[in-house]
Formats: structure tokens, sequence, C-alpha cells
């Protein structure tokens, strides 16, 4: 996602949003495997039953 910088003076400049990726290790299958993942995908996942 991009948005605006507004200072104090109202000047606009352009930035980036840029999503929270963590370090994390997921089970597939029978193998755990290390992933970066957004933290909105973590909480996700934390909430699925096993």
């Amino acid at each position: 996602m991009a948005g605006n910088n507004v200072s104090h003076s109202k000047v606009h400049t352009r930035r980036r949003f840029m999503p929270n990726l963590q370090p994390t290790r997921v089970l597939t299958g029978k193998a755990w495997v290390k992933t970066t993942s957004c933290t909105r995908c973590i909480r996700t996942a934390a909430k699925q039953p096993r």
C-alpha cells in the first residue's frame, strides 16, 4: 500500500506501508519448514484447529 507522510507544515511526501514479516516455523505434513509470514497470518494460523 502507499500513502503520504504529512509534516507539521502539511507538506505531503509519498511513503509505502510494508508488511510486518517475521521468521516463523510452519508444520507442513510431518516436517517443520522455516518461512517468513506476516503477523496477521501468524495470528490467523494460531486460531486454526490442529
